[in-house]
């Protein structure tokens, strides 16, 4: 990468031991080797990313002269590729549709087990709440009125089903 052969290498060890000292040396040859991996790091992915880029460049010019030239006058190679690349996009797309209609379908099915749920839940709601004032007159009837107890002390069910009724009106 630079070219430095093993006595170079010497002379900067020797200037930098004297330079930093025995202490100081470790920790600035660990600090410069992250920073030449780092810079390695950075190269190596501009080249990736210029390689990746020329290509997609040299695809994009051979299809733009695939269209000036028509289908039929192309090489073969060429022609080949062009094939896969349509039978890739259309493979996607009706992957694409596929998992949509699954989306929209799952939507569907949840919608209406809400809808379900919320129905059930309601009506439990409201049989829960329409029962509960019958309860209250009820035990209200029999705590009020204290001439509906039998002579024992038992409560005369006709005789509280009479004031329910008559509380009801």
């Amino acid at each position: 990468m630079f070219d430095i052969g093993f006595s170079e290498l010497v002379l900067i060890f020797v200037v930098g031991l004297v330079v930093l000292g025995p202490q100081r040396l470790p920790v600035a040859i660990r600090t410069v080797v992250s920073w030449i991996r780092t810079i390695r790091g950075i190269a190596t992915n501009v080249q990736n990313e210029l390689s990746q880029e020329l290509k997609l460049h040299e695809l994009q010019e051979s299809i733009k002269k695939a269209e000036k030239l028509n289908l039929s006058e192309l090489s073969p190679d060429l022609a080949k590729s062009i094939e896969d690349l349509k039978e890739s996009a259309q493979k996607m797309q009706q992957s694409v549709q596929q998992q949509g209609e699954q989306l929209q379908s799952g939507i569907k099915n949840i919608e209406q087990n809400l809808k379900e749920n919320a129905l059930s839940e309601d009506d439990q709601a409201m049989l829960a709440e329409a029962e509960e004032p019958h309860l209250v007159a009820d035990e209200s009837a029999v705590s009020e009125d204290p001439a509906l107890a039998s002579p024992n002390g038992e409560v005369d069910k006709i005789a509280v089903d009479k004031t329910a009724d008559a509380a009801k009106v």
